[in-house]
Formats: C-alpha cells, sequence, structure tokens
C-alpha cells in the first residue's frame, strides 16, 4: 500500500481576495475556528491543514466534504465514516497524511534552537543517554521527540500518554540516525514508525498500525490549491 503525504509551505501573507477565496471553500463552522486564531500564522496553518486533507480525499477518489470533520474527546479530528488522517504543522510548513488501511499520525517540527534539558523528563534515561551522546544533540532531540509525538497522535489520546512511557531505544524503536520501520508496542497495537527525511531543517515522523509500504510526498504550492 502506498501512503500519500501532502505538504506546503507559506512565506508571506496572501492578499485578503486570495485568502477569503481559499477560506470559502471551507464549511462555515471550520472558517469560523480559522478566523478565531489572533496570529496571522496560526490561522494559515489552520486553513492550509484542512485544504491539504480535502486534496488528500479527492486524490484517493473520496468527496472532498469536510462537513462531517469532528473531534474526539482527546482532541483528535476524525471523519465520521473517513478514512484516518492526521496534520501537523511547525515553523511555515503543513503536512497532511490519510491511511485507509487503519490508524496513522504524523508529527513535524522546525529544528531551531531549543534548550532541550527543559524537556529531559519527557524521555527514558535510555534515551536521554543517546540524546546528550550524539554528535547533534538537538537533531537527535527532535528525531526522538518528533517519533513520541507521531506515536501518540496515532493512538489518539496525545498527551493523555506520558512520553516518558514510551521507551523507543535501544532496538525497540527509533535509533540515532535513519531508521528502517522500527516498531513498538502501546495499548495492545504494534505501531510502525518511520522518519521522513523530505524537509530541510525540519524533523519528521510518521506512525501507524499497518506496515509502512512506499510513501509519496506531494508539494502543493499556495496557488495549487
Amino acid at each position: 500500500m502506498t501512503l500519500h503525504l501532502y505538504s506546503t509551505a507559506y512565506a508571506d501573507r496572501l492578499s485578503p481576495d486570495v485568502f477569503h477565496g481559499l477560506l470559502n471553500r471551507l464549511p462555515a463552522t471550520l472558517q469560523q475556528k480559522v478566523l478565531a486564531y489572533r496570529r496571522w500564522q496560526d490561522a494559515y496553518a489552520s486553513l492550509f491543514g484542512k485544504l491539504l486533507l480535502e486534496m488528500a480525499l479527492r486524490k484517493a477518489g473520496l468527496p472532498g466534504d469536510l462537513t462531517g470533520l469532528r473531534t474526539t474527546v482527546y482532541g483528535r479530528p476524525y471523519l465520521e465514516g473517513g478514512p484516518d488522517f492526521n496534520i501537523s504543522h511547525s515553523g511555515n510548513r503543513v503536512v497532511c497524511i490519510m491511511s485507509t488501511s487503519g490508524r496513522i499520525g504524523i508529527d513535524l517540527e522546525a529544528t531551531g534552537d531549543i534548550a532541550i534539558g527543559d524537556f529531559q523528563s519527557q524521555f527514558t534515561a535510555a534515551e536521554w543517554t543517546t540524546i546528550t551522546g550524539s554528535a547533534t544533540p538537538v537533531l537527535t532531540f527532535y528525531h526522538y521527540w518528533t517519533a513520541k509525538e507521531s506515536l501518540i497522535k496515532a493512538d489518539g489520546r496525545g498527551l493523555q500518554i506520558a512520553l516518558d512511557s514510551l521507551d523507543i531505544s535501544d532496538g525497540q524503536g527509533v535509533r540515532d540516525g535513519p531508521d528502517n520501520n522500527p516498531n513498538i508496542l502501546l495499548n495492545g497495537s504494534r505501531w510502525h514508525i518511520r522518519s521522513l527525511p523530505f524537509f530541510p531543517n525540519y524533523a519528521c515522523h510518521i506512525a501507524c498500525d499497518h506496515p509502512i509500504g512506499n510513501l509519496e510526498v506531494t508539494e502543493i504550492g499556495p496557488e495549487m490549491f
């Protein structure tokens, strides 16, 4: 099975006409959520995430109607009767991935400078040893962080799962560097994790409860929506 990942990036603000033209493609309730953001960057991330989902549905031969978009009690978006999907954004990039075979999660993070010591409690001792012993501790931190985040997003309970309870080191999961479909048991399911090295200056992982086959990445410019 081939997974399809859709991504877009924005550097500048759109003209009001273009922005509202794209916004009007969404159901009224989703338009209100986009407009509720105070920062234009957050509004764009919300808008483009929904447009990427709409495109993913249509490319899969499904209706691109987002009126059935709901959230679980944990705040995870889902489509009633539709395939599973997940959206992530960081910096000026947004990604959306969809699976018709099971649960899926994605996490994207811009790999900027960060005080990684503030996050030590989120990792197991083995993971932290790997991070701090790496030749590039910050990049390794993001490697582990996005792997864990993609996993808890796929599971659906989000931060109800303590990140330090997920040990994905020592061959059980993500290692320091490119991985080859590592997996981990969580909530009775075996989750498969893959690093996606497609976006310079970003770390990105997907996690799903089915084997990861081929993956195609489609880059969408704002003018292509």
